[in-house]
């Protein structure tokens, strides 16, 4: 996520064809043919995406859009098999939507958020769920939280290896509210609407709360098969490339994703290319502005394919949203505020997108905890962004934009006890959270760059392909490193990550 703060700024029409005496039925094939030919077709997933996609869940989601009563109707199986070492009795889904039922939960409640997000005043969202069976029988089923994120369900004795397949019906009530999850007046923001399995990890399900600040989403990979139903006038962008079928549905699909980011809106301009193997595909309010953010897209991909290893989908989409953040990632997807595709503001969405194209290697391709160890996927992410600039613009550049968001960060007096290395629910504001884990994590990267004999791209490179469509935490990041370098590299890593700075200008730090 790319908050709202300071960022610097970077320094023909279809011929008329003609053809007379022949017929209207001829003339509409030879048009179809001509712009098929025009539209880029998404190319095959490769090896190592499909070597990856194998073994892993797999979703298949029917979704039916209901404008009028801002509801979404969902259909859902998964085909599950037990990875974990142990016996399993239940299985856990998060159900994010119901944090927004009450104020007292909703993500977008909090007092610097609510105005912005809540335009009409306070709207709630959740789901009411229908029907959830296992292996075709009903299946019982409790939210184990007061907020009704966390969804048990009781499954037969499942040993390491074996799996069912698990069904579910509801109906999503979508919140009045311009944050991740909500509608606004053109379009449906639907990103964490779908009940997804919770990580097992030592024995128990994630039960994590949804922070208003961070991203509390801790997500293995899976693969996604989607069908979209919506009225004509909307068009869904999503994760999975979308393909209008004969029904008037939207089909598609994705492999190793760890969710599916999804809109469905109105009055899209759209604007793909295919560029070094990669469709790319641009959705937003202006012409103007999709044809900037396709660019965008199409550099920072090819970059960070340079330093840290080819892109492994084989689509990129970029879609404009309505939200209080600069920008937001999701697997192959990324949303950007609508506030920054104006001709004025060109130079903060290329960084926006830069940044959000840096998170498909650090946290989709590279799994990371972001709910303890924040740093791990948006200080990566910060570093890739200096590092295309520095690509892009020069050395002059990267270090103009280093000062504004490491430099400076680094001298702020920030309140309480934060350091990078804190928890997501340290954070009391979106401020705080930007300076402490973007700014300063990112200073960590540098001086590792500074550090090791080949720089900090071989090492991220290299990082992304140990881990790729896993799971890294900070000991799995920490190890690693010293695998890599040879050298004890941990009193660098407790320096930076968990001492707590205590004032402007002063070299006393203390341990937190």
């Amino acid at each position: 996520m790319a908050g709202k703060r300071c960022i610097i700024s970077l320094p023909r029409s279809a011929r008329k064809w003609l053809f007379p005496g022949l017929g209207a039925a001829v003339m509409l094939i030879f048009l179809a043919v001509w712009l098929m030919g025009r539209i880029p077709a998404l190319p095959e997933a490769d090896q190592r995406l499909k070597d990856a996609a194998s073994s892993l869940p797999r979703y298949d989601v029917m979704l039916r859009l209901n404008p009028q009563a801002h509801t979404l109707a969902i259909s859902q199986q998964l085909d599950y098999s037990n990875a974990t070492p142990d016996t399993l009795s239940s299985l856990v889904l998060r159900t994010w939507l119901n944090a927004y039922e009450t104020e007292e939960s909703s993500p977008a409640a909090t007092e610097e958020l609510y105005d912005v997000c809540y335009y009409a005043g306070f709207s709630p969202g959740y789901l009411t769920l229908q029907e959830i069976t296992w292996n075709g029988k009903a299946a019982a089923w409790r939210y184990l939280d007061k907020e009704k994120t966390v969804l048990e369900i009781d499954v037969d004795p499942l040993p390491p290896g074996e799996g069912g397949v698990l069904s579910l019906r509801a109906i999503a009530e979508i919140p009045a509210c311009a944050h991740r999850t909500g509608y606004t007046e053109n379009a449906y923001q639907l990103s964490h609407v779908l009940p997804l399995l919770s990580r097992y990890e030592e024995g128990a399900w994630r039960q994590d709360a949804y922070c208003a600040v961070g991203d509390p989403f801790v997500n293995d990979c899976a693969n996604f098969s989607i069908r979209v139903y919506a009225p004509d006038d909307y068009l869904p962008v999503c994760s999975a490339p979308l393909e209008r079928q004969q029904d008037g549905s939207w089909q598609g699909e994705i492999l190793a994703a760890r969710e599916i980011g999804l809109c469905i809106g109105k009055g899209y301009y759209q604007q793909k290319a295919l560029h070094q193997g990669t469709l790319i595909c641009s959705y937003a309010r202006n012409q103007a502005g999709a044809k900037r953010a396709l660019e965008d897209a199409k550099k920072a991909i090819e970059t960070f394919s340079v330093l840290y290893g080819d892109y492994p989908w084989p689509s990129f989409t970029v879609c404009s949203a309505d939200f209080p953040f600069g920008g937001m990632e999701y697997t192959a997807f990324c949303l950007a505020s609508e506030d920054y595709y104006l001709e004025s503001q060109a130079d903060t969405l290329e960084l926006i997108i830069a940044h959000e194209a840096a998170h498909q290697w650090f946290y989709a391709l590279v799994g990371s905890d972001q709910w303890y160890q924040p740093w791990q996927d948006e200080a990566l992410c910060e570093y890739a962004t200096l590092r295309y600039v520095e690509k892009r613009y020069g050395q002059g550049s990267f270090n103009t934009l280093k000062f504004y968001r490491v430099d400076s960060p680094m001298q702020e007096v920030i309140p309480g006890s934060l350091t990078p290395g804190s928890p997501i629910d340290y954070f009391g504001n979106l401020t705080d959270y930007s300076v402490v884990v973007y700014g300063r994590g990112a200073a960590l990267m540098i001086a590792l760059n500074e550090m090791l004999p080949q720089g900090a791209d071989d090492f991220l490179r290299a990082y992304a392909e140990k881990f790729a469509f896993s799971f890294a935490d900070r000991q799995a990041f920490e190890s690693f490193l010293q695998e890599y370098s040879g050298m004890d590299l941990a009193p660098l890593l407790l320096d930076y990550l968990d001492t707590i700075m205590m004032g402007e200008n002063t070299n006393e730090r203390v341990i937190a």
